[in-house]
Order: C-alpha cells, then sequence, then structure tokens
C-alpha cells in the first residue's frame, strides 16, 4: 500500500515525543505530512467554566500553543526533508479529521496515544497509528 498523504492529528495537550516517528516513516514511504492541531471548542467551554476564565482567552491560548507546536513539526520536517502542510481547526477533533481524510485524500493517521485516541481510531476510514 503506498502512503503518500499522511497525517499527524494534535490537540492540547500533545507534546512533541511522538514528531520524530512520524517525520522518519514519512521520510521512508515519501509522504506529505499534513499536520493538524484542533482546538476542541467543547473543551474549551467547559474549561471556562470550570475555571471561570473567558472563553476568548483560553481559544486564544489554545491556538497560539497549536501554532508553536505546528512550527516545531514543520522545521523537524525540513531538516529531514519531508514536505508539510500546516492546518490549525476550531471545533469537534474527530470531525475535523473525517473532513480532512476525505478532502486531502490522507491514507494514514498518527496521533498520540491517548484516552481520546479511541474515538480516533472508531471514527477512522484509513489506519490510524497510536504513538
Amino acid at each position: 500500500m503506498k502512503f503518500k498523504k499522511a497525517i499527524i492529528f494534535l490537540a492540547e495537550g500533545t507534546d512533541e515525543s511522538i514528531v520524530n516517528e512520524v517525520i522518519q516513516w514519512c521520510k521512508k514511504f515519501r509522504s506529505k505530512l499534513f499536520v493538524l492541531f484542533v482546538v476542541e471548542t467543547h473543551k474549551i467551554s467547559r474549561l471556562a467554566n470550570l475555571t471561570h476564565q473567558k472563553i476568548e482567552t483560553l481559544s486564544k491560548k489554545a491556538e497560539e500553543g497549536g501554532w508553536q507546536l505546528l512550527y516545531l513539526v514543520e522545521d523537524a520536517a525540513v531538516e529531514q526533508d519531508v514536505r508539510t502542510s500546516l492546518h490549525l481547526e476550531y471545533g469537534s477533533a474527530t470531525h475535523i479529521l473525517k473532513k480532512y481524510i476525505d478532502t486531502y485524500d490522507i491514507n494514514i493517521v498518527f496521533t498520540k496515544r491517548t484516552d481520546e485516541t479511541k474515538k480516533i481510531f472508531g471514527a477512522s476510514q484509513v489506519p490510524v497509528i497510536g504513538l
């Protein structure tokens, strides 16, 4: 099977530990790497209610952290001669990921293994690798 297009799914709380493995995999298979960070709006709303902070403040903080992570992945990929496409979206992770798989004809999904990863495994129509 050819993996021309891979996507790494990132969300708030994802660290950089999986990045190098994914980049090496993309380099080996000559895959273009779509890097997707999702600011999950329902989590932001819930956190705002719990902490009595403004949704806008928490959203901005999450977005800034997302862009930092996206640029870190891009820099690491460029060093390994892996093509990237950076994306930041607001909404539900599973819905956005499905949209990206369909829209960009993604062949494989990489994500950090967490309790919520099960939703991604269940919602994806392509192979998902949890690292």
